[in-house]
């Protein structure tokens, strides 16, 4: 039986620190796609980092109007406030992608960076 190879998600990097003490090196990217969406995350220096990716609801509170708790310290490292009601209309099904790519400009100049990855991860 031939396994079937998923094509890689596309996800733009919407927050990348620099190295340092705290905050510590983090990388953050979102893969837009509606309620299907994931995020991305990589924290400490490039040798020894540990990320990870899970769905956009995981980094929501319990209504899905707001940020969870849990992200609170990793959003203030990476100033990514900014990016939670672009993230809470995603989910809600919403296509955002238009508008974080010029909020992330409007704040940094260029566009966000674009990686590749394949979905793993819950």
């Amino acid at each position: 039986m031939k396994k079937t190879q998923r094509q890689p998600l596309r996800f733009l990097v919407i927050a990348r620190t620099a190295p340092g003490r705290h905050p510590h090196p983090m990388e953050v990217a979102v893969h837009p796609a509606g309620a299907a969406s994931r995020v991305s995350i990589s924290v400490g220096p490039h040798p020894v980092n540990a990320g990870g990716q899970v769905t956009l609801s995981a980094v929501l509170d319990g209504s899905r109007t707001g940020l969870d708790p849990l992200w609170e310290k990793d959003f203030d490292a990476a100033e990514l406030h900014w990016a939670v009601p672009y993230l809470v209309r995603l989910q809600a099904g919403e296509d955002t992608t238009d508008e974080i790519v010029a909020a992330y400009t409007a704040r940094h100049g260029t566009a966000p960076a674009t990686i590749f990855q394949a979905r793993y991860g819950v």
